[in-house]
């Protein structure tokens, strides 16, 4: 053949329609493995490659009509509490990002909740299949940061994306907030702003449900910084069942807090509950005069709190792309090797920390404010 093979020539050679070999070229879950092997080695042995111009055009044109209803896909709340996906804002924000990327590209989403009453593996596998669902989004697994066991059925028969953070056991790929350089990047603007003792106060069990990225992004950070400069980090340890979502801060936590700042005199502090301005405040301290707050995990109810947004939306939507592409791929089960596509934050200004960096001093000029003399070298 002298020129380039076309889709038409492919469809020829297999046997089937030009569009069930453009499709076979995709591995469209519609059409039958051995069919999509039969037409990927007839384009083979013909030598085809895809117009890279021509698929980016055909892929605009599909974004800018109104997609056709494609299936449906199941978003399902691995958490104990059958509300923590209304209770928390990031997990609005994971399901609002998921919904309407599902959305833009022709896909209806059914909510589920893994524990809810008569609720077992084979019962919603059942309604899955029922429903046509072949695609499972996995939200808020944070009270033991896995998943249980007896669901592993969903997982292996079906393709899957967790949200969040990953699991001890890997069973899926993960979209997640780059909670690492979320840290670092709150360690370097509190630097930019003219903050000389950045500190660390996070719960031990938050910083375990994401396998120690905050503490260890801060201490990888701290140690680029002037060592009688550095302030540990304040770890404490709730009581309560649920740190995510309920008060924080027993009197011996408040008082051991209070002997740590009184200790290492932080000139701002990088946390992730919001309840610290209130310990702050106990110790008749201003903020941000005294002391400046970032947060880690900033949202729009934080009013005046500088911080880092973790663009949770674009990790729900993130997950739904992941999760359609496997569909597309044909890629149902448990992975091989899980992907994690890790989304990054973008910096809040706020009232919690000062307006404008600190200007720095004249390199001829000491800390007392007057003016070395210049060496006779350089006169």
């Amino acid at each position: 053949m002298d020129r380039k093979p076309t889709i038409r020539d492919i469809a020829r050679q297999a046997g089937v329609s030009p569009a069930t070999a453009s499709l076979a070229l995709r591995n469209d879950p519609r059409l039958r493995k051995d069919t999509c092997s039969k037409v990927q080695h007839v384009a083979e042995d013909l030598g085809y490659h895809p117009n890279a111009l021509m698929s980016q055009l055909l892929a605009q044109l599909r974004t800018t009509r109104t997609p056709k209803y494609q299936a449906t896909l199941a978003l399902v709340n691995a958490s104990e509490r059958a509300t923590i996906m209304s209770e928390v804002q990031t997990f609005r924000e994971w399901e609002r990002g998921s919904l309407e990327r599902a959305t833009q590209l022709g896909y209806g989403v059914d909510k589920f909740w893994l524990y809810e009453e008569d609720m077992s593996p084979q019962r919603l596998a059942t309604i899955f299949r029922a429903r046509n669902i072949r695609g499972v989004i996995v939200a808020a697994c944070v009270d033991n940061s896995r998943l249980p066991r007896d669901f592993d059925e969903i997982w292996k028969g079906f393709a899957c994306v967790l949200l969040g953070v990953s699991n001890v056991r890997q069973l899926s790929h993960l979209a997640c907030n780059d909670q690492y350089m979320t840290g670092r990047q709150a360690f370097q603007e509190a630097i930019r702003l003219g903050y000389r003792q950045p500190a660390l106060v996070i719960s031990e069990g938050i910083d375990s449900l994401v396998e120690g990225r905050f503490s260890g992004s801060f201490l990888s950070a701290q140690n680029l910084h002037p060592a009688k400069q550095r302030v540990p980090p304040f770890f404490f340890h709730s009581q309560l069942d649920k740190p995510i979502t309920a008060k924080i801060g027993t009197p011996e936590i408040l008082k051991r807090f209070g002997q740590w700042y009184e200790r290492h005199q932080p000139d701002v502090i990088i946390c992730i509950h919001p309840e610290i301005k209130d310990w702050v405040e106990s110790l008749r301290l201003s903020v941000p005069k005294d002391v400046g707050l970032i947060h880690l995990d900033w949202n729009e109810e934080l009013k005046g709190w500088a911080g880092m947004n973790q663009n949770n939306h674009l990790v729900g939507a993130a997950g739904i792309d992941m999760l359609i592409g496997q569909l597309h791929r044909n890629e149902l089960g448990i992975p091989s090797f899980p992907k994690c596509l890790m989304v990054e934050s973008s910096w809040v200004m706020g009232q919690t920390v000062r307006q404008q960096p600190v200007p720095k001093k004249h390199p001829c000029v000491a800390d007392n404010g007057v003016k070395k003399k210049a060496n006779s070298r350089h006169r």
